[in-house]
């Protein structure tokens, strides 16, 4: 099967064309696939709706999946898929729903997922269902370029250093505990782990922000003002529209985005509120972050 590969940005997503994602895809397309995701970080498949059992199988050419942690949006006919939504069982409009990585001001939530699970995520696919009229898009950053932005004298003061990333008990960012807010007790117990502040994807080496404003309270091992001053710095970087590309979402995109080093996201929380927005997703299961060593 021969697909074609699109840039989106000049530094970060591409689009698969040529491919039928409700359809068996050989091997041959998946290692081109996989190619592209290391290159691109962000791919977007545009083809048509999907079903809950046909993105679990398109998302397991991949890798194994994982349910998420948010059991209550854990879809009835496969755990391994979540539904993202911004209302209740009674359609209404629910905040806590709606601000699963989601923010209104995407400098507040970028984050790559899973990173308060000590393994997190290689890959998160999400397809859009239900969409507002307008908003809603999801925001893309270049953390491997917000890494090459920082001066030489903050890259060695990064070196070695890890941090602590929470989801159920977070204390820094007041919008993931609006979030965290829908999780069982189980979820809250978890979900508090370190990881590198600096990271080295596993395949291609190259060093990212990993630290996000999301999920990270504090860098280990620093005084406390540091730590805050040093995250503000990060998260700024990160927050360069330079460094960033936004999904304007059509019903049935499937957008797959990179949560081993190099990409952030974030979702815009700007559409109406009395309209719905509804996404199924699934997340394939990953490895170790591990940390960069500078030379």
């Amino acid at each position: 099967m021969s697909i074609s590969i699109t840039p989106l940005s000049d530094f970060l997503g591409a689009e698969i064309g040529g491919l039928d994602t409700r359809q068996p895809i050989d091997a041959e397309t998946v290692a081109a696939i996989e190619k592209a995701f290391l290159d691109h970080r962000v791919l977007r498949f545009r083809d048509g709706l999907l079903d809950v059992a046909q993105l679990a199988v398109f998302s397991r050419h991949f890798g194994e999946l994982q349910p998420h942690v948010q059991r209550k949006f854990q879809h009835p006919d496969d755990p391994n898929v979540v539904e993202m939504r911004n209302y209740d069982d009674n359609g209404k409009f629910d905040l806590a729903a709606a601000s699963r990585g989601a923010m209104e001001k995407p400098r507040d939530g970028w984050h790559s997922d899973l990173s308060y699970d000590a393994v997190p995520a290689k890959a998160t696919l999400l397809h859009a269902v239900e969409l507002p009229s307008s908003g809603g898009n999801t925001c893309f950053s270049d953390a491997t370029r917000a890494y090459e932005s920082l001066d030489t004298a903050t890259k060695q003061r990064l070196t070695g250093l890890r941090a602590e990333f929470s989801y159920g008990n977070n204390t820094r960012n007041k919008m993931t505990n609006v979030a965290a807010s829908s999780l069982d007790q189980q979820g809250r117990d978890t979900t508090t782990v370190t990881h590198p502040v600096i990271c080295a994807h596993p395949v291609t080496r190259r060093p990212a922000i990993y630290v996000n404003p999301l999920m990270t309270i504090r860098i280990i091992g620093i005084p406390e003002a540091e730590s805050d001053a040093l995250l503000e710095e990060l998260f700024d970087a990160l927050d360069r529209p330079e460094f960033r590309w936004e999904q304007e979402w059509q019903i049935g995109d499937t957008i797959m985005w990179e949560n081993r080093g190099g990409a952030m996201h974030c979702g815009r929380l700007d559409y109406p509120r009395d309209e719905r927005r509804r996404f199924i997703r699934t997340t394939v299961r990953g490895q170790p972050i591990e940390m960069h060593a500078a030379a």
